[in-house]
């Protein structure tokens, strides 16, 4: 090693212990330890059979979830359906959550943690307060930043209980989310373009685009209702009207009744499965935003099984998928992104390969 590269690495190195004194000194100054590593809450593993709400709070925001037994439902959203496993999550974790060490119980240094009042617009802190069915707490702690572990998958978070000044570095990450979108099921429904045969979607003016398989053994879908001499614009575009309700996610929900849509401004696609399945997908642009409504149908006389259509032999449940989409859409309409219902958009002329 010749002396121009020693001197560099003592540079470095250097550099580095300096910051790594810095990072020291500037942790909360340790006050207290928890040697036996105490659960956060003790009682919650018993006391969850009794649960029934979770609230949130964070930045002067509020949002609750209600449990009945079988599913989460947002309070703020007029009881849609909620994520199962965030809100369970959530629970598991403040229940297996154990103190480590304790830190400070100056107020002065909760806002650096992030443990300050969440009810202040300027808290970072997020509130998580678990209520039974008797309107009784049963957990309530204000998580603050994560701590995370140099050469480990999981990270540690502090916390505070309100009421106690004494803030924790406890087990687990935490961070709840607080957009309200992300706490609910954003997914509306899933179903493979390999399963979808024919897509008809009618425009305000009455103009019509029909998209179909070829032919019953061909798996490519080709814009029908475009004049003889004309061809698709593309081989793939035909192809993203099979894509419209595959992993399709909402940003917003609302009820039904609360945002009607004008019928002139209305855009309204049929999209048949393989077996007679079909649903029915009406989109208006609200504001500027793209809002839609979905309503299944199952296969006439019942439940098609797999080949009744003649096409593809699919073992797919089309009665299952029906009840699925149907309990998750019925009464509601939904905020999407525009990308995916572009195809709902596209007119004849769009779709056509220009001179």
């Amino acid at each position: 090693m010749t002396i121009k590269s020693f001197t560099a690495l003592c540079a470095v190195t250097l550099v580095a212990l300096v910051l790594a004194i810095v990072a020291i000194l500037g942790q909360p100054r340790f006050e207290t330890s928890d040697p036996q590593k105490a659960l956060v809450f003790p009682n919650l593993v018993k006391d969850v059979e009794r649960l029934k709400t979770v609230v949130v709070r964070h930045a002067g925001e509020t949002h609750s979830f209600d449990w009945d037994g079988k599913k989460w439902t947002s309070r703020d959203e007029s009881g849609y359906l909620a994520s199962r496993e965030k809100l369970t999550g959530v629970v598991v974790l403040l229940a297996q959550m154990a103190k480590i060490e304790g830190k400070t119980k100056e107020p002065s240094r909760y806002a650096r943690l992030e443990v300050e009042d969440p009810t202040a617009k300027s808290g970072r802190g997020r509130q998580v307060t678990l209520i039974d069915s008797d309107g009784k707490e049963i957990a309530n702690v204000i998580v603050g930043k994560r701590q995370y572990n140099m050469g480990s998958q999981t990270s540690n978070s502090y916390i505070r209980v309100p009421g106690d000044p004494q803030v924790w570095l406890a087990s687990g990450e935490m961070t709840p989310d607080m957009a309200l979108a992300d706490w609910l099921e954003r997914g509306i429904a899933d179903i493979s373009p390999n399963l979808i045969a024919r897509v008809t979607v009618t425009h305000p003016n009455g103009e019509k685009v029909v998209v179909a398989r070829s032919s019953p053994e061909s798996p490519a879908m080709v814009v029908e209702s475009l004049p003889k001499a004309q061809q698709a614009a593309s081989a793939t575009v035909a192809e993203e009207y099979a894509r419209i309700l595959t992993a399709i996610q909402m940003d917003d929900v609302e009820p039904a009744a609360d945002k009607p849509f004008p019928k002139d401004k209305t855009t309204t696609a049929v999209i048949e499965g393989l077996t007679g399945a079909s649903f029915t997908v009406e989109m208006a642009e609200i504001e500027g935003q793209e809002w839609i409504k979905i309503k299944a149908m199952a296969p006439a006389g019942g439940a098609a099984k797999p080949g009744d259509s003649g096409m593809i032999d699919l073992s797919t449940d089309w009665g299952k998928i029906v009840a699925d989409v149907n309990a998750r859409t019925d009464g509601w309409v939904f905020k999407v992104p525009e990308f995916q219902i572009a195809p709902l958009k596209y007119r004849l002329a769009d779709l056509a390969k220009k001179a």
